[in-house]
């Protein structure tokens, strides 16, 4: 198959896959997301690997670890027992894009963007504090992670990744919310529509920038 071809098709193939896990969602059908929501990062990161081979563009072996923890963490968060397994695993995640970012740091991160993003992790935490119960210090260290995340996306000057990193951040501030405060049927869509979003963008801003920083 022509490499051009086949990686419009694993686009659409990634998008069949994502409405229809919206789809189960909708109609509470979590048995069938074991293979809709379960696919979607295999898929991402064969096409991550394809557009790769296709441009001749050197792997970033650290953002396929990302990518691969990302797949772990969302089957674990679909299992009932599986919330501490699905936290390690997207922390994990984190860290190797962080790694992934700072070989692409560009520049300083100005102090108000810092300010911003501290008033945010505080104030979420805030909010969530009292929900928490036994959560409370995994979460904290998630919400460090992940702002760092974030961080390090603005320091690429990367549009692609600082959309995609706070796409990420959206969706865990709200898969947060869901879990700890009040769940509900919006809730559930959102998250799964800005982390699909988050990733696809990730990808797409880690191809851009590796002939440059592989």
């Amino acid at each position: 198959m022509n490499s051009s071809i086949k990686i419009k098709f694993l686009y659409s193939f990634l998008s069949l896959l994502f409405l229809a896990d919206l789809l189960f969602i909708y109609l509470d059908k979590t048995n069938f997301r074991f293979i809709s929501k379960n696919l979607l990062m295999p898929v991402l990161l064969f096409t991550y690997l394809s557009e790769a081979k296709s441009h001749q563009i050197k792997l970033d072996l650290f953002f396929v670890l990302g990518l691969i923890f990302s797949f772990l963490g969302d089957f674990f968060l679909l299992l009932k027992s599986g919330f501490l397994l699905g936290l390690g695993s997207f922390l994990l995640a984190h860290i190797f894009y962080i790694i992934s970012f700072k070989k692409r740091s560009l520049s300083r991160v100005s102090v108000g963007v810092i300010v911003v993003l501290l008033l945010y992790l505080v104030s979420l935490i805030s909010f969530l504090f009292p929900h928490l119960k036994e959560m409370k210090i995994p979460v904290i260290i998630y919400g460090i992670i992940i702002s760092t995340m974030l961080y390090f996306s603005i320091k690429t000057q990367e549009k692609l990744l600082i959309v995609g990193a706070l796409f990420f951040v959206i969706s865990d501030s709200i898969l947060s919310i869901n879990l700890f405060v009040s769940s509900s049927l919006l809730l559930n869509l959102l998250v799964m529509i800005t982390y699909v979003l988050a990733q696809v963008l990730l990808v797409k801003g880690i191809l851009k920038t590796s002939k440059t920083y592989s």
